[in-house]
């Protein structure tokens, strides 16, 4: 399985595209980001200024198309501080969903330091004791601290370099003396909360931090690191980059030129950290946010996951994963599966519906009893719901919408337009609609037992236009599905316009 993680920052808009094995591990196909510097100028003002909002979903909608060129069979994002705190934040939200349909998942700042712990942790030393590890970004900064097992302690600042960098533009040594006064006091609360000797090891995990890192190495070293990952940067050599970093139009060996307007900012930050951790050093991580998020999708799609290894169909996958995750009778769900589709081949001269309908069909049988997970009472309600509402990889929404449908009409009143849901669709979907639920109805009515207790039935167009239907029961019994089949014939015959005759064979 293929799955994209978006991490829509304050400063940078970043994806990773993963590629999951059956097992749950997952390796990095491809990686991209655009720095759109989305708080640029607005983050005070608490707005998308309107250069930024385009900059962010032009480059959404490049991710979006990079996703669908690796085929990519789920694409999730989230949004951090510049989105969180802007008044035109759902405006932004709405716009991403309207250009590439990816719906954008806003969070908190302690749900932003758990999904930087989340996909940090694995790259991270536990043999000296506990971490600190924090995320610097344009608006905020998290921190978290913990051990291998679990993070102890979440911290989230309004702390970032655009935001510094927008309220001291052209910053004077004065102005420096305040940033650093600034960040002092906004670091205030965490130096009450952890001391020193609470952890052994300080690490960074953004990309501004990982800048400052490479760019002392090459001071140190003469060259460029060829990665970012696990290098050193200790408070003596910030310190003696900071004339150089903090100067107005700063340019060093390993300094990515798009930072330059913030970089003076972010080093002021970093050097107060770690002049407030007690440390010498930090260390630097490239897992990050957007690996906590492709790892928390793989813990909720384990099921899914698991049957990528044998199930190649995306579509099916979906249905199958939603089968395991609601409990779903998976002996009964295919038997009534079977059965509808008996009875959409034999009326197909009837209905003439497209093949990829009969799929449909399959889909929402095998579904249209995962409602009983929520609630036996209405359970085909609850199945239309979940349905619609849970991740369907390999569907187009508009066949979601007919499936969800379908179950909903599998048992109780034939569909009115005093139905939200049903009123919504197309006369074209209606129809289809009908035709599906009536095959399903009429096949849930054929298993009432949930026995098997009837042959999957045969079914024809009869010389007289009817519907017939003729099962045999597989041992004594069956009378619950004569009588269900029968109070369930009617949506077929009003959807195909032709009676229903049905004819059981007791097997004596």
């Amino acid at each position: 399985m293929r799955v994209g993680a978006i991490d829509i920052g304050t400063n940078s808009i970043h994806l990773v595209i993963g590629e999951v094995a059956a097992d749950g591990t997952y390796r990095v196909l491809e990686k991209a980001r655009e720095q759109v510097e989305l708080g640029a100028g607005g983050l005070e003002a608490r707005v998308i200024q309107p250069e930024a909002f385009a900059r962010g979903i032009d480059a959404l909608v490049s991710f979006h198309a990079l996703c669908k060129t690796f085929q990519v069979d789920d694409v999730f994002a989230t949004a951090t501080s510049a989105v969180r705190e802007a008044s035109n934040g759902d405006a932004f939200c709405m716009a991403v969903r309207a250009r590439t349909d990816i719906h954008v998942r806003v969070i908190t700042g302690n749900e932003e330091a758990r999904y930087v712990w989340l996909g940090a942790r694995s790259g991270l030393d536990f043999s000296r004791g506990r971490v600190l590890l924090f995320d610097l970004g344009g608006g905020s900064t998290e921190f978290v601290l913990g051990t291998a097992d679990a993070p102890l302690m979440v911290h989230s600042v309004r702390l970032g370099h655009i935001r510094l960098a927008d309220r001291f533009p052209n910053p004077t040594d004065a102005d420096r003396r305040r940033m650093r006064d600034l960040v002092r006091a906004e670091l205030e609360p965490l130096t009450s909360s952890i001391h020193p000797e609470d952890f052994a090891t300080l690490v960074g995990t953004s990309g501004a931090v990982r800048t400052l890192a490479v760019m002392a190495a090459a001071r140190e070293q003469g060259a460029v690191p060829p990665h970012e990952h696990g290098l050193v940067l200790t408070r003596r050599a910030l310190e003696a980059m900071m004339p150089e970093l903090t100067a107005p139009d700063p340019e060093l060996p390993g300094m990515d030129r798009r930072r330059r307007r913030t970089i003076g900012c972010a080093a002021i930050i970093v050097r107060e950290i770690l002049r407030v951790s007690g440390k010498r050093q930090l260390v630097t991580s490239e897992r990050s946010l957007r690996d906590g998020l492709l790892l928390e999708w793989i813990a909720r799609h384990h099921s899914e996951v698991e049957l990528s290894g044998s199930v190649r169909d995306t579509a099916r996958r979906s249905v199958l994963a939603l089968m395991q995750r609601y409990g779903a009778d998976h002996l009964h769900a295919r038997w009534v599966a079977d059965a509808a589709l008996a009875i959409f081949d034999g009326t197909s001269r009837a209905h003439q519906l497209p093949f990829d309908d009969r799929r449909l069909l399959e889909f929402s049988a095998l579904l249209h009893d995962i409602g009983h997970h929520v609630s036996g009472k209405a359970h085909h309600k609850h199945s239309e719901y979940l349905i619609r509402h849970s991740p369907m990889p390999g569907f187009v929404a508009p066949d979601v919408d007919v499936m969800a449908q379908v179950a909903r009409y599998h048992r109780g009143s034939n569909p009115k337009i005093e139905h939200g849901p049903w009123a919504a669709l197309s006369l074209e979907q209606r129809r289809r609609v009908r035709i599906l639920a009536g095959c399903l109805r009429l096949a849930d009515g054929l298993d009432r037992g949930h026995e098997r207790a009837l042959d999957v039935p045969r079914v024809e167009i009869a010389t007289d236009g009817a519907v017939q239907i003729d099962t045999r029961a597989r041992a004594n019994g069956g009378e619950l599905e004569r009588w269900s089949a029968e109070q369930r014939a009617e949506l077929l015959a009003i959807a195909l316009e032709r009676p229903v005759r049905i004819r059981f064979d007791d097997g004596q």
